[in-house]
């Protein structure tokens, strides 16, 4: 059976920055830890390149995390927004047109 991933493939992965992947929405981080975790699962990677493989996965990680993290914040917020909205009547003068 021939690897899914090439060297270029796993040189491509391992050569992403932490500019790279702080800038990465949800979803290509995912798909790129989705990745990262296949190559690892693949016979013959080699163990510098397996390191690599992890230490770019765990930021991956890191990332998906975050940005996870910041969507609840902001969910968090919005609803509290919602529960503490006050009804006022309706005012003419001020809300019609």
């Amino acid at each position: 059976m021939s690897p899914k991933f090439s060297v270029q493939d796993l040189e491509a992965l391992t050569a992403l920055t932490a500019e790279q992947i702080g800038g990465m929405g949800y979803e290509t981080a995912m798909a790129r830890l989705e990745q990262v975790v296949e190559a690892l699962e693949q016979e013959g990677t080699p163990l510098q390149m397996g390191l690599k493989l992890y230490e770019v996965g765990s930021a991956l990680s890191k990332r998906c995390g975050a940005v996870l993290d910041a969507t609840e914040a902001r969910m968090v917020q919005i609803r509290g927004d919602l529960e503490n909205r006050k009804e006022e009547p309706f005012d003419p003068g001020k809300d019609g047109r």
